[in-house]
């Protein structure tokens, strides 16, 4: 399960979407306070892997607000397209990053909502907003598109200067080696691991390096890519008989700016996962995965809640606040410290020989690490949640526009009481046991 479940293909220019939505006509109370102007806020769309309108979601939430949601934020489930770019009488359906900023203009009158597609990103489109959220498409899309429109994507991230998270915090999550770097300072525990940068990387040197360490199998991952292309399993044992393995790997991905090389953790794929999201530094809720090659009926498993084993979440709640020191500071627009937007720690779980010279760990006791890191793009599980979700995400994002808007207008704190027309049923409880 990965971020940035979008194909490439979705993203073709086409009609432009009908928003900016200005949602702030609202009927208002005498008791209620107006603001002056709506505060423009962007978001980047561009999921197809985690559907809202979907039955697991309407066990318990409330789907009615998206009855009015315009077609073209649907997505076909067969071609992965956006409706706008299928033929006509085609179906489809809404995932999390089109629900939440359309809950928001459902219910928060203070917020002007513009969904902005991958082919609508301009830097003029950016910076007509006060602030825009990657809560879809980012770079990593990008670099399925081609040279031109990575190099285009980089400069309008790097120059806007209204993302959330800003560009520096992406940059840090996406090169993996910058954020384990200085996890491992801090003493965050993951599995050994060997850089292998562009600049000096060969086979014959990774081999070596691999051996040295006393691995006997290992993992090949890479910076800044999705869809967990790139990632392969090896012996080696199998690389020294056969060397042409690593070298089709190094030819046919030579673009890569860094591998990430990893022993195998045998035990990773038996255990669960424990996916953690954070929001402002505070954990909200987890889901826990398990791989399918490890199932009684072949196929992956998610649990959350109280569902997850109490040793599992406490773990990986103890490893991801660790982790979470190891980010940059995020700052508003203009410079004020704020907290962080959404960040999600994934965290395994080891209960195997490791042969790492260096790593010693007890086979005979579960060992917890983190696995990595990724932030607003990344799937939500929206429909695996034993609570309604949509309506927490909104309140999170209107609440930190609302919190930026008043920093940088030069208030000591955000505002919380706006114009907002959100109805009793979706008051917020924060979820138990997740």
């Amino acid at each position: 399960l990965k971020p940035f479940g979008l194909k490439p293909c979705l993203f073709r220019p086409s009609s432009p979407s009908p928003l900016p939505i200005h949602s702030c006509g609202a009927e208002r109370g005498s008791q209620r306070l107006v603001a002056a102007m709506p505060i423009k806020v962007g978001f980047l769309v561009g999921k197809d892997t985690d559907l809202v309108e979907d039955p697991k979601y309407y066990k318990v939430g409330n789907a009615s607000f998206l009855k009015d949601l315009p077609n073209i934020y649907r997505v076909d489930p067969k071609s992965h397209e956006y409706l706008k770019n299928c033929d006509a009488g085609v179906k489809g359906q809404a995932h999390a990053d089109v629900a939440i900023p359309w809950y928001i203009k459902k219910h928060y009158d203070d917020i002007e909502v513009d969904i902005i597609f991958p082919e609508e990103i301009t830097l003029k489109r950016l910076k007509s907003n006060m602030v825009n959220y990657i809560i879809g498409y980012d770079v990593i899309n990008a670099v399925f598109e081609g040279k031109d429109r990575l190099k285009s994507m980089i400069s309008m991230f790097k120059s806007c200067g209204n993302l959330m998270p800003s560009w520096d915090v992406q940059e840090f999550i996406y090169m993996k080696s910058l954020y384990m770097t200085k996890c491992k300072e801090l003493g965050v525990p993951m599995a050994p691991t060997i850089f292998a940068f562009k600049k000096d990387r060969t086979p014959k040197k990774l081999l070596s390096q691999i051996k040295a360490q006393g691995w006997k199998t290992f993992v090949m991952k890479q910076s800044y890519m999705a869809f967990s292309l790139g990632f392969c399993k090896l012996s080696v044992e199998e690389c020294e008989k056969n060397p042409s393995i690593l070298e089709e790997y190094f030819e046919e991905h030579s673009a890569c700016p860094e591998y990430v090389v990893q022993e195998a953790i045998e035990g990773f794929v038996r255990n669960w996962e424990t996916r953690c999201f954070w929001f402002n530094g505070e954990f909200l809720y987890a889901i826990a995965n398990k791989a399918a090659v490890s199932t009684k009926d072949g196929k992956e498993q998610i649990v959350t809640g109280d569902d997850i084993p109490k040793e599992f979440l406490e773990n990986a709640k103890r490893i991801g606040r660790q982790a979470l020191k190891c980010l940059p500071q995020l700052k508003t627009p203009d410079g004020h410290p704020i907290p962080m937007t959404l960040i999600r720690t994934d965290v395994g779980c080891s209960d195997t020989q490791v042969y790492d010279k260096d790593t010693h760990w007890d086979p005979k006791k579960k060992t917890f690490f983190l696995n990595e890191i990724e932030y607003g793009g990344t799937t939500y599980f929206i429909r695996h949640l034993k609570f309604d979700a949509i309506p927490l995400w909104s309140k999170l994002y209107a609440d930190k526009s609302r919190e930026i808007a008043a920093l940088q207008a030069g208030e000591p704190e955000a505002k919380k009481a706006r114009t907002m027309k959100r109805p009793a049923a979706a008051v917020l409880k924060k979820p138990s046991g997740n």
